[in-house]
């Protein structure tokens, strides 16, 4: 299923939500229409007509709507003809136009699903979502998952709870799914009184005690609602009914940390990392709880090697394997930080800040083979910045491949713009590499403009 709409309707909730990052059900395409559906019309009419579908198939919709005001000249009641100038219209983002001629085609046949879909699109592209509301909740009937479009509409009105609802029936007709987790916690984060759903929840844990979904839904509540004894007592219900859940300790890890109970804490985050029920993105967020409480509690450092192991073999660990390079990296150990860095740029080698952190570590350890093939890549995505220039050359030098340096500094210099310090460096590495090639002359001209920058600043 393609996600055009939903990631439409994601925008828009951006948007009036006025932060950082829906609607999953695709239009369907209606056949054109074929010679036999036009009745029996002039050939001047069919000529006409299908003038306008070979205008529309070649994207001139300007072409196809004069064709489609000829056949509406010679007879003015087929409402495909009205259908087609919609669809014209809303191509060349004339939306009124194409509201207007879409509402003729539902006034005749108001259940038509196709007209139905494309007078929404036509409606939210106009953001108006009341109209567009409407519109769907007719939409729900032919296909459940449209229940979607409506949450993230009823997000848009402010109807908090019909949103949740809707979520909720998705979530027990189709299972759960990131996109609506994240929906329903935003949601969730602008409900101001949140008893409804509380009360709401606890008869579907009392109805249907297994369904995980529910405790950690209510859990999720309870916490946003401050009421973090009810939330703990609610994941403890929740092991005690399935104490083989995995999900539970996304929730549990978090109260046993502020319980103090950290061995329970680590037992549960190691549970939770190992789950292939869990996404990466909740598993670094557990990651990254667990560096915030070591930097109050470095004795347990040591456990971070037993956490480390089970990310090993996981998939997609660059975000995780990047926050620990920065932990030790803060922390001073190079050494540390430089090897999960290098095993975090796997998954987003166009990352330019993390490829500069790598580069330089590998420099100052002395990595200056890596420095150079690294670096050498790194250029190939970024040609136009002077850094990787400078720790190609760098690497070169100690690489005693001094002609190369000379080369690679001398063309990377032209890209250094307003920073004298950088423009000094390039200047002293090439002073440095013709002391080497015993060029004194040379050495001692580029090192007076390492001295005349330094008395600018």
């Amino acid at each position: 299923m393609i996600n055009y709409w939903r990631h439409i309707c994601f925008l828009s909730i951006l948007f009036a939500l006025g932060c950082n990052t829906g609607y999953a059900q695709d239009i369907e395409p209606k056949q054109e229409v074929n010679i036999d559906d036009l009745g029996n019309v002039s050939d001047e009419f069919q000529e006409s007509f299908f003038e306008a579908l070979k205008q529309k198939a070649i994207t001139n919709y300007d072409k196809a709507i004069e064709a489609l005001d000829k056949c509406i000249a010679i007879d003015p009641e087929p409402n495909y003809l009205y259908f087609e100038l919609g669809k014209n219209y809303l191509e060349l983002k004339l939306y009124q136009r194409a509201e207007d001629n879409f509402k003729k085609v539902i006034e005749v046949k108001p259940n038509d699903r196709f007209v139905l879909e494309l007078l929404f699109q036509t409606y939210f592209q106009q953001n108006k979502y009341k109209e567009s509301t409407g519109i769907v909740e007719k939409l729900v009937s032919f296909n459940s998952m449209f229940k979607e479009q409506l949450a993230n509409l009823y997000f848009l009105e402010k109807r908090y709870d019909e949103a949740l609802v809707l979520i909720d029936e998705l979530d027990e007709e189709y299972g759960v799914d990131g996109y609506r987790s994240r929906l329903r916690k935003r949601i969730s984060s602008k409900i101001t009184n949140p008893n409804n759903q509380i009360s709401r929840l606890e008869k579907m844990i009392k109805d249907k005690p297994k369904v995980e979904q529910n405790y950690l839904n209510l859990i999720y509540l309870y916490s946003q609602n401050e009421e973090k004894e009810k939330a703990f007592e609610t994941a403890t219900l929740l092991l005690k009914k399935k104490p083989k859940s995995e999900l539970v300790h996304l929730a549990l890890y978090k109260f046993y940390l502020e319980g103090s109970k950290t061995e329970e804490a680590i037992q549960s985050m190691k549970i939770a990392l190992k789950s292939n029920k869990i996404d990466m993105e909740s598993k670094f967020k557990v990651i990254n709880d667990f560096l915030l409480f070591l930097d109050k509690n470095p004795q347990y450092t040591s456990q971070l090697t037993d956490i480390i192991v089970l990310l090993s073999n996981g998939q997609d660990n660059g975000k995780v394997f990047t926050e620990l390079g920065n932990y030790y990296y803060k922390k001073g150990n190079k050494e540390q930080a430089l090897n999960f860095y290098e095993r975090g740029i796997k998954s987003s080698t166009n990352d330019f800040s993390l490829l500069k952190r790598i580069l330089l570590l590998q420099l100052d350890l002395k990595r200056y083979e890596k420095a150079m093939n690294g670096s050498e890549l790194a250029l190939e995505l970024f040609p136009a910045q002077p850094i990787f220039y400078l720790v190609n050359g760098v690497s070169l030098i100690h690489l005693e491949k001094v002609e190369e340096a000379i080369d690679i500094l001398t063309t990377g210099i032209d890209y250094v713009i307003d920073d004298l310090k950088m423009e000094s460096d390039f200047y002293q590495q090439i002073s440095t590499a013709y002391q080497k090639i015993g060029d004194a002359a040379k050495a001692l001209e580029y090192q007076e403009k390492v001295n005349q920058i330094q008395k600018k600043s």
